[in-house]
């Protein structure tokens, strides 16, 4: 079945054909793509204009790479091309969005918080794929573009469609609902992240809350109960009618924790009166993830214990809580937590309990801890920096490297009870790790995105695969 036709794209976006030979050598279009870089066979290439970049310079390698049409705002090249002509291509891809998600008659879950979200998105998606058809939001494509972009590659004839919404700013959230329709609204949590861009963090709970505006007629909202927001956010569900699923270990969850057991390797969620499930690789925090996951799969109707085999068995993604190991000789092995992709004030904390719950199980080994700047902060950036001093000085790392001008003052502060060294720039770092990881160690690395600690990333895994071929 085609993604889209011509007549449906061409209504779902007012374009008009100046050639009327738009698709001549195509039947349909198989896929969308804004990126001629990955752009596969029998896509359509849509050439977005930003403040940095122009992708009307992009066309003719979109189509030498097999792009089924194209859509643009420049009229020549329509006609040179044979493509579609829009005024606005950004207006085209959201208005294409919204068509594909007004067309399709399956169940759609949305998904925000301030951390948690990718994660959640990821767990639940396999989850659902045990029941059917599943399409979901890819890496972090969480604002318009990337939500519009993720609807425009939704089949109409799958049966789930899972949506994360992201946000930086006051007003993101219901527009982006207001796309989405979800008929199902998550939120896995409200924390300080994002705060330079709120007065407090009642408005990010706000802000969050919007979600419910866009829920379908009959919608379920699904509130994490230890949140500190939840009676706020279960007061803003109430208003759009919406039926209220609570998850965590308050006695009036309806899907319960009793307990998070700490394992050697991953951790063991019990919920509800007779429920357990041992997750082999994902720790305590993602326990959580997935306990929102079984309150979405219990409301839509469907059997949790269907679940239970793939999600026990799925490893953390890349940069938010991903283990790798180095392999030395003499069976000496060094473990890096790659937890780098993100950082806020509530994940950073919760990363640290995790590492020094780690710590204690492998004892022998030297504990590295590499902390970027937690960024967006505003005027609480020093207040929020320095409030991990006592956690640090608990887990005693025999080494603290920090990066970013606020994770200095950390440093500055510790630098005299501590083995510490602290780094402006991330490039210097890169040079100097090889010299520093060495046999039976344990590594965090944690930071925000904007750092560019998740850079060491593959430094590490160049010398997880030297290693492999020494061997």
């Amino acid at each position: 079945m085609p993604l889209w036709t011509k007549q449906e794209l061409m209504s779902a976006c007012k374009a008009s054909d100046p050639t009327s030979k738009f698709l001549k050598n195509f039947d349909n279009i198989q896929g969308i793509s804004i990126d001629e870089r990955t752009i596969m066979k029998g896509d359509l290439f849509i050439a977005l204009v930003g403040e940095k970049f122009d992708g009307h310079q992009f066309v003719e390698s979109a189509i030498s790479k097999g792009a089924s049409g194209v859509l643009v705002s420049n009229f020549q090249l329509a006609k040179k091309h044979n493509g579609l002509f829009v005024n606005d291509t950004k207006k085209a891809l959201i208005n294409i969005g919204e068509f594909a998600r007004n067309r399709f008659n399956g169940i759609t879950i949305g998904i925000t918080g301030s951390s948690g979200k990718t994660s959640t998105n990821f767990l639940l998606s396999n989850a659902l794929k045990q029941f059917g058809k599943t399409h979901n939001t890819f890496g972090n494509n969480n604002n318009i573009i990337g939500l519009s972009l993720t609807l425009s590659r939704l089949p109409h004839n799958y049966d789930f469609c899972v949506l994360e919404l992201g946000m930086n700013n006051t007003g993101e959230i219901i527009e982006l609902a207001k796309i989405a329709k979800p008929n199902v609204a998550l939120i896995t949590n409200v924390s300080n992240s994002h705060i330079q861009n709120f007065k407090n963090e009642k408005e990010i709970a706000k802000e969050k809350s919007e979600i419910f505006a866009g829920l379908k007629d009959n919608g379920i909202a699904i509130i994490n109960s230890d949140n500190v927001w939840k009676e706020f956010l279960v007061t803003e569900a109430k208003k759009v009618n919406a039926r209220i699923h609570l998850f965590g270990h308050s006695k009036n969850s309806n899907t319960r924790i009793k307990k998070i057991i700490d394992e050697k390797e991953g951790s063991t969620v019990f919920y509800d009166e007779i429920n357990d499930l041992h997750l082999k690789y994902l720790n305590m925090t993602q326990a959580t993830n997935v306990v929102a996951v079984i309150s979405v799969i219990k409301e839509l109707g469907l059997k949790p214990e269907k679940i239970t085999k793939v999600i026990s068995n799925l490893k953390p993604l890349s940069g938010r809580g991903e283990k790798l190991t180095i392999n030395f000789n003499k069976n000496m092995k060094t473990y890096i937590i790659d937890d780098s992709y993100n950082a806020n004030p509530a994940s950073m904390k919760a990363a640290l309990h995790n590492f020094n719950k780690l710590r204690h199980k492998l004892h022998d080994f030297e504990a590295v801890i590499i902390i970027g700047d937690m960024l967006e902060l505003g005027e609480s950036s020093k207040k929020m920096h320095l409030e991990l001093i006592p956690i640090l000085k608990a887990i005693r790392p025999n080494l603290l490297l920090t990066l970013g001008s606020y994770s200095k003052k950390i440093n500055d502060e510790l630098k005299f009870t501590l083995n510490c060294c602290s780094y402006s720039k991330i490039d210097q770092l890169i040079k100097d790790i090889k010299k520093i990881i060495k046999p039976n160690q344990i590594i965090l690395l944690k930071g925000s995105h904007g750092t560019g600690l998740w850079k060491l990333v593959p430094v590490f895994k160049n010398i997880i695969q030297e290693n492999v071929n020494a061997a």
